[in-house]
């Protein structure tokens, strides 16, 4: 394994990591790891790190960059929104790779907004033969805004009823609200949030939610021959965005073909458990090998 630091990008200077396999097998996908929020090219907890170092001892080339105005990466000098300016830049990376190591297909993943911002570039770009979303929230109903806080609103009252009455660690949340851990008003607010907003909520807002076709967006992609690979934690609020979107018969099509769904018990937004980091990992390397070797 062989580790580079580059600086690439057309409108700014974009600081990345290409991690090198020590033989470079030609057919595999190079694997593009993108920002989680915040959060510079290492990944919580260093989870970025860890897997392309995993990645590349089976012969991936991997690189993790940081998105203008993140890390070491200058900020944009032009105009442009940033939901275009993320897959921009995702896609300026994939560039890289092709020029520098002669790649042509590549397996986008991330966290949260990486999850989301790796799915939207997906739609764009035929050089992605995979996309790895680990707790994607807000990327199956496109770019309306308007629709996208109403189904925030409706992510965050049916979250606070399902960890609180069908998660695996409910007994554990009940005895840190006991104990003062936990603000019981607010998770009540939040809880109630639902029922109200069916009764009292916009109308039109609940009626485009449901006539969004979720679904036909997810199946385009597949049909190109993608292969999706939608991976939550069980304590994450994008699980509930995707029950939202998707009916339980839609989402028994999430584990078919091109696509896979799979739901990490016990686990947090940014598997802050060490145990949990070491299954994410499993999870993603089991996946990579059934799928592409």
């Amino acid at each position: 394994m062989k580790e580079e630091a580059v600086v690439f990008g057309t409108n700014t200077d974009l600081v990345g990591v290409i991690t090198n396999p020590k033989e470079r097998n030609d057919e595999l996908p190079a694997f593009v790891f993108l920002n989680a929020g915040m959060t510079h090219r290492i990944g919580p907890s260093r989870l970025h790190v860890r897997f392309a170092r995993e990645l590349s001892e089976i012969g991936h080339t991997v690189i993790r960059f940081d998105f203008s105005g993140l890390g070491d990466s200058s900020r944009r000098t032009d105009d442009l929104p940033i939901a275009e300016s993320v897959v921009r830049e995702t896609r300026e990376a994939m560039d890289l790779l092709e020029k520098k190591c002669k790649i042509k297909r590549f397996i986008l993943i991330g966290i949260c907004s990486g999850a989301t911002i790796s799915y939207l570039t997906s739609k764009h770009d035929d050089r992605v033969a995979g996309v790895v979303l680990i707790n994607a929230q807000s990327h199956l109903h496109g770019m309306d805004t308007a629709l996208g806080e109403y189904l925030r609103e409706q992510t965050f009252a049916k979250h606070a009823w399902r960890i609180a009455l069908r998660s695996s660690f409910r007994r554990k949340n009940f005895r840190k609200a006991i104990g003062g851990q936990l603000n019981p008003i607010r998770i009540m607010k939040m809880m109630l949030g639902l029922p109200m907003s069916i009764l009292f909520g916009n109308r039109e807002q609940g009626s485009s939610a449901k006539a969004h076709d979720a679904l036909a967006d997810l199946k385009s992609v597949l049909e190109r021959g993608v292969k999706v690979y939608h991976l939550y934690s069980e304590g994450d609020e994008g699980l509930d965005y995707f029950n939202l979107m998707l009916s339980p018969a839609q989402q028994a099509t999430c584990n078919q073909g091109n696509s896979r769904l799979s739901i990490m018990l016990g686990a947090n937004h940014v598997f802050t458990v060490l145990w949990s980091q070491d299954e994410l990992l499993k999870d993603v390397m089991n996946w990579t090998r059934e799928e592409f070797h």
